[in-house]
């Protein structure tokens, strides 16, 4: 009976690591909220929604308006700088960090994960079409 409660513990335990959302934060001091990685497009705080805060083209808080500190590739505290060592920090719900999103192969806590890869390497693509982006992503890479 303690194996089994155990056993179940673990998988309950396992679940909840697994299902937690990524986050970015970035600036000088990395206080600045820029949006949930992996939340659903819906969510007011995902990057992948248009309409939010986050995923607007126009919202100064978004990685995707170029014409801001996040979405701009020239700034160094935009994660599309591909030699800024100040991109911003991927943190999950735990708080734990989980590296850094950035173009800069040379940053040492660089996230290798497949959705930093693949953000920092489509980011002048994903923007044009964010369901599309998200569905490849998020979703499609959930359930391999």
């Amino acid at each position: 009976m303690k194996v089994i409660i155990a056993l179940l513990f673990f998988i309950a335990s396992s679940t909840y690591a697994s299902s937690q959302n990524l986050h970015l934060y970035g600036g000088a001091d990395y206080t600045e909220y820029l949006g949930c990685l992996d939340c659903s497009r819906f969510d007011s705080k995902s990057i992948w929604n248009a309409f939010g805060d986050y995923g607007s083209n126009f919202s100064n808080s978004s990685i995707w308006n170029d014409l801001n500190n996040y979405g701009d590739p020239n700034n160094p505290l935009s994660p599309w700088n591909s030699v800024s060592n100040k991109a911003p920090k991927i943190i999950d719900d735990a708080g734990k960090f989980q590296g850094y999103l950035t173009a800069n192969p040379s940053v040492k806590e660089r996230s290798n994960s497949r959705l930093a890869t693949e953000l920092t390497k489509n980011y002048k693509e994903i923007p044009g079409d964010l369901g599309k982006w998200y569905k490849k992503l998020v979703v499609d890479y959930s359930k391999m």
